[in-house]
């Protein structure tokens, strides 16, 4: 792709910790198709310059913070960074494991500019599918998909959302921290809407097999599988969810009340069949205590230590 033909006006920015020789040639990929990009490395151990330093040697920005502190922050670093340098009209947020269809930007522009051309207020479009899992959607406004609890991998967030709502909520950390955005663009009035043929590949995580006496469960013939987390994860996911929980009940329920019933599903599933499950439940009752104390952050390191 052709410097004239990339998306101009766009800032893609790309999470990264311990980044995979893959980032290199995504970075290279990007940089097609973005008129920016910036590379936020979030405190990766000293063995993984050499290949920061390949990245920044395509051309392609990348900022090292030197202490990990969780994908709000690292994404809020590189999008503050383009506004100072560039002042982009759209931000596009990406995962380091995310490798979007080479119009993506074009794809996602088109429905945001169709959406406002039919009097919607968009706050952000999302990628539509991962790997070729369609996103889960909420119905449609105006013929426009109306996406649930979306990624942020694939957010293509214009510059004026973030100038009425701010940036990402950092002090959730991880986990939630794309629902929280979600909610908060909500609330304010703006769509959240799916991009028409916004596929990424993407890594979606581990899945476990459930298992009972050793084998594996089935249920009407299929196998029953969940997301295994670490302790601390499920600490965050437990804490956010429940903050997130306090925060939008009212302004949104039927949203708050899909997203608690999908998360109480995968919790009970890792308290079922997890191998840890003792240290996954004083995760959770760690997690649900803080919410309602109205910690967010870190996890604490007295905690953390206890978990593992």
């Amino acid at each position: 792709m052709s410097a004239e033909s990339r998306a101009s006006g766009v800032a893609a920015i790309v999470a990264s910790y311990r980044p995979d020789a893959e980032l290199v040639a995504t970075a290279i990929s990007l940089a097609e198709q973005f008129e920016h990009v910036v590379i936020v490395d979030d405190g990766s151990p000293a063995e993984f310059a050499d290949r920061l330093d390949a990245i920044e040697a395509t051309g392609v920005r990348v900022i090292r913070r030197p202490q990990n502190a969780g994908i709000a922050a690292t994404l809020n670093a590189g999008i503050r960074d383009a506004e100072k340098s560039w002042r982009p009209d759209f931000f596009v947020t990406f995962d380091q494991d995310s490798v979007p269809v080479a119009d993506y930007a074009d794809r996602a522009l088109s429905t945001f500019r169709r959406a406002r051309a039919a009097g919607r207020r968009v706050g952000f479009v999302v990628a539509s599918s991962y790997s070729g899992h369609s996103v889960h959607v909420r119905g449609n406004i105006a013929g426009f998909a109306v996406a649930f609890d979306p990624m942020q991998s694939g957010f293509v967030i214009a510059r004026e959302t973030i100038e009425t709502i701010g940036h990402l909520d950092e002090g959730l950390v991880i986990d939630g921290v794309d629902s929280e955005y979600t909610a908060r663009v909500r609330a304010a009035g703006l769509d959240v809407l799916v991009g028409a043929g916004c596929d990424i590949r993407h890594q979606l995580g581990r899945r476990d097999p459930a298992r009972l006496f050793g084998r594996p469960l089935r249920v009407l013939g299929r196998e029953i599988s969940y997301n295994y987390h670490s302790p601390k994860r499920v600490y965050y996911i437990a804490r956010n969810g429940t903050t997130l929980t306090r925060r939008y009940l009212v302004k949104d329920p039927s949203w708050v009340l899909r997203r608690l019933g999908e998360e109480t599903k995968a919790h009970l599933l890792r308290l079922a069949f997890s191998p840890n499950r003792r240290a996954i439940a004083a995760a959770m009752v760690a997690g649900y205590r803080d919410s309602f104390r109205g910690r967010d952050g870190l996890v604490p390191p007295s905690l953390s230590r206890r978990l593992g």
